[in-house]
């Protein structure tokens, strides 16, 4: 009930739609078929008028009732489609299942926003385990894939492969992990699976005490590096993205302006926009933002 409420304006618009659609063919169908011969003639005019508006009423409602329960059994929505056939989904789910997809081919690329140095140790220190950075390098470490060591491995040679050049920091600037510090939206390339590829999108710089910092230029130019990123190595599979800068990245930006931004970045560059993009919603924000007003 709560995510149907905070997602109202759009049940209202498309039952308001839906009941005007039926109303329009009525009213054609009125040319042939006299609608008021199908009332006695003995009621008043005001009881033909009741009658008339509670019609219209449950129209209304039976339609609204339709399309939340649609709405509450999708939980996605189309938010524009690409010059080329490809689209854009706003959603609410779990960014790493392979749900989130609408094919059946579950092949994809997820961002991961991570620090800027491309650290590997999950110690709730250097990096917290309840991040979604964390989450992602557990989950990898479990399967016996990679150990902070061989992901540490892998990722710097794929940013070298990248031929990015970072900047070398020192303890005085940072007291724990790698002292490597790439440009704000360097994106290293880590396969999981041969259905799933990370894109580890380096947003965050961590100062001496290891708290993560996020100017509102570095953030434009990290979304903006994203978005020509996945342009060039998408390989035609979709990406699932994440409300990026709403964990421990300090972007200084809600969850729902977070959304919006998003989406508006993706409309203004849409000649960019090679395969289907999803933008994941937590499962715990349906009651508090909501996807329908973009």
């Amino acid at each position: 009930m709560k995510k149907i409420w905070v997602n109202r304006k759009y049940i209202i618009k498309k039952a308001t739609y839906t009941t005007s659609f039926v109303l329009s063919g009525m009213g054609l169908m009125g040319t042939f078929i006299p609608w008021s011969d199908l009332l006695p003639n003995t009621l008043s005019f005001w009881i033909r008028l009741l009658i008339s508006v509670g019609i219209l009423v449950g129209l209304w409602l039976t339609f609204a009732l339709c399309h939340a329960r649609r709405f509450d059994k999708e939980k996605c929505l189309e938010i524009f489609e690409a010059e080329n056939g490809c689209h854009v989904y706003v959603q609410y789910g779990d960014v790493l299942s392979s749900d989130i997809l609408q094919s059946e081919d579950k092949k994809r690329n997820i961002v991961i926003p991570v620090n800027r140095c491309f650290d590997t140790l999950v110690n709730n220190d250097l990096i917290s385990a309840r991040t979604l950075h964390g989450v992602v390098f557990n989950r990898l470490y479990e399967s016996g894939k990679y150990n902070e060591y061989t992901m540490n491995e892998a990722i710097q040679n794929n940013l070298k492969m990248q031929r990015i050049v970072p900047e070398i920091i020192s303890h005085d600037d940072k007291r724990a992990g790698n002292l490597k510090r790439y440009p704000v939206g360097t994106i290293a390339e880590i396969e999981s699976s041969d259905e799933c590829v990370y894109f580890l999108l380096g947003l965050s710089t961590f100062n001496y005490n290891l708290k993560a910092e996020t100017s509102s230029e570095e953030y434009v130019i990290a979304m903006m590096k994203l978005v020509e990123y996945c342009y060039e190595r998408s390989q035609q599979y979709p990406v699932v993205i994440p409300l990026i800068g709403a964990g421990l990245s300090r972007a200084n930006r809600d969850e729902r302006a977070i959304l919006e931004y998003m989406v508006k970045l993706l409309k203004l560059n849409k000649e960019l926009i090679k395969s289907d993009i999803y933008i994941v919603v937590r499962d715990s924000g349906e009651n508090t933002i909501p996807i329908t007003e973009l």
